[in-house]
């Protein structure tokens, strides 16, 4: 798999490179560095290509990062055939310890700009969806929200950690909705980090955990769907093993969706 790293030495958990980005075709098995890229290299390698970007949450060592996009590929494979001719996988400095909420949170925040500016590159040469967990919603969408022209054709967000709020009128990540064809949300009431941890956080409930709050605003708009999961994640990480999800996923590309499903 072909990996975008915006973390020190390509692996640091805790610290931003200093280059834009690092970037790698790692054999996922071993761990094997098979060749090295710059953007434009990348950009001219994808060219004409369907690919879908992934993006981690919070509190991922870099092995993690890996053993979880390695998952992810072969759930897109078998569930999506025929769908990407590349995925790839982004990673951030989204720390290594429970408690580093907030510089975590801060890091998400910095390291927006360099995706948005990641994606411009690369959407020229080819057609982009992402898939974000977590905490890897608050990158997303600060680089949508920044970007003035529509970047990817979806954005799946799994497990959200922003605010239930932030895509209404006026909210923090609005503006998203103009750089993004369609938006699809993906909730869990069992989510025990959202749950807890979040709330604990940020005194508030967080999208991947309910949904957006105002159902209004999501049938207002023209490209929110929103998927209730409940009944087939029962934990933080389980979506990146749900077939029920990927095969959800592949559905949105091959008929049109409804504003509001139950898995």
């Amino acid at each position: 798999m072909i990996i975008v790293s915006s973390r020190r030495d390509f692996t640091n958990s805790d610290n931003l490179c200093q280059e834009e980005h690092i970037i790698r075709e790692v054999d996922l098995k071993d761990d094997k560095t098979l060749n090295t890229y710059s953007t434009k290299e990348l950009a001219n390698a994808i060219t004409g290509k369907n690919i879908c970007i992934l993006v981690h949450g919070y509190n991922n060592e870099f092995f993690e990062v890996c053993d979880a996009y390695q998952i992810m590929e072969t759930e897109i494979h078998t569930n999506l055939p025929n769908t990407y001719d590349e995925v790839i996988g982004y990673t951030w400095p989204g720390g290594d310890h429970k408690l580093e909420w907030w510089d975590a949170k801060s890091r998400a925040n910095a390291v927006a700009r360099r995706f948005r500016q990641l994606l411009e590159t690369l959407q020229n040469n080819s057609t982009i969806d992402i898939i974000s967990h977590s905490l890897g919603a608050r990158v997303s969408l600060k680089a949508l929200k920044e970007a003035s022209t529509t970047l990817v054709r979806n954005y799946y967000c799994m497990a959200g950690a922003v605010d239930n709020e932030c895509l209404e009128y006026n909210e923090e990540f609005f503006p998203a909705l103009n750089s993004a064809g369609r938006i699809f949300v993906m909730h869990s009431a069992r989510d025990e980090v959202l749950a807890a941890a979040y709330r604990a956080a940020e005194l508030d409930n967080a999208i991947g955990l309910f949904g957006p709050e105002d159902k209004n605003s999501v049938e207002s708009s023209k490209n929110i769907y929103v998927a209730n999961c409940k009944a087939v994640i029962s934990s933080h990480g389980a979506y990146k093993r749900s077939e029920a999800i990927f095969r959800y996923i592949g559905g949105t590309h091959t008929t049109s969706p409804n504003k509001y499903v139950t898995l």
